[in-house]
C-alpha cells in the first residue's frame, strides 16, 4: 500500500468535459498506486461507505485515462 495511515481524505479530480469536477473519499482504509492488470498505472482507493454498517468500497481510477487530472492525499492534522 502506498499510504494507509492518518489519512483524512482523497481528492480526484477529473476532467468531465464541462470543466473539472472533483470527487471526495472519507473514511479511507487504504490508497495504492500501482499497475493494474492491463499495465496502466491505476490508482486504488479502499474506503468504509457506511462505519455504522461497516459496508466497505474499492475505487480504481486508471491515472493514464485522458478523464484523470490528478488526484490529493489530505493528512489528518498531527496531534
Amino acid at each position: 500500500m502506498l499510504y494507509e495511515r492518518y489519512i483524512d481524505k482523497v481528492i480526484v479530480y477529473l476532467n468531465n468535459g464541462n470543466g473539472i469536477k472533483d470527487i471526495t473519499f472519507t473514511e479511507i482504509e487504504s490508497v495504492s498506486e500501482h499497475n493494474n492488470e492491463r499495465g496502466s498505472l491505476a490508482l486504488e482507493i479502499n474506503y468504509l461507505v457506511d462505519v455504522k454498517t461497516g459496508k466497505r468500497a474499492k475505487n480504481i481510477f486508471v491515472l493514464t485515462n485522458n478523464n484523470v487530472i490528478g488526484y490529493k492525499i489530505v493528512y489528518e492534522s498531527p496531534i
